[in-house]
């Protein structure tokens, strides 16, 4: 299970990244954010932004969408999305290798 994964069934909060982020520095799990359950982009978006783009990660992941995905739904109805847009957009290209 990943930090996703245990957020989703309440098995964790957004602020125990930290103690995942530490519980794999002794894993043999190559990558963070695979461990973590985020795709690349959204990792590179949660390393500049921090939590607001963990607590948007939770909610496309329960409408089963990527971030991405969730913010092209929704960034009309959300001013707030237009700065997460800008993140979105930035890592165009890695949303392009993960979609492929």
């Amino acid at each position: 299970m990943t930090f996703v994964d245990d957020v989703l069934q309440g098995r964790a909060e957004i602020d125990d990244i930290d103690e995942y982020r530490e519980s794999w520095n002794s894993s043999v799990v190559k990558d963070l954010h695979g461990y973590l359950g985020l795709l690349w982009p959204e990792y590179a978006m949660w390393v500049e932004e921090g939590k607001v783009v963990l607590e948007h990660v939770i909610k496309a992941r329960r409408e089963r969408l990527d971030l991405r995905s969730y913010l092209v739904c929704n960034r009309q109805q959300e001013p707030a999305f237009q700065e997460l847009w800008r993140l979105v957009e930035r890592y165009a290209e890695e949303w392009e290798k993960v979609s492929s």
